[in-house]
């Protein structure tokens, strides 16, 4: 599904843009430490790749944490 990487690209590449203001990181690594636990329990992924994995094991979940990325306006 092309849709999830695209997706997932788009969440990583905000990530890295804000990385450096502090409220949104906290922000992303609140939701990352929810959902991404799901596909990456150990946290040895990049987010990129978390965040496919969690798209295509767990696709509810993924939808979720993108809805709730929005709601925050941090996609």
């Amino acid at each position: 599904m092309p849709e999830i990487e695209d997706i997932a690209f788009k969440i990583s590449a905000a990530f890295e843009d804000n990385y450096f203001i502090i409220p949104k990181r906290n922000a992303f690594n609140a939701v990352f430490d929810k959902y991404l636990s799901l596909s990456d329990p150990t946290a040895s992924m990049e987010p990129y790749e978390a965040i496919v994995q969690l798209g295509y094991r767990f696709r509810t979940e993924f939808d979720e944490m993108v809805k709730q990325l929005k709601e925050l306006a941090l996609i």
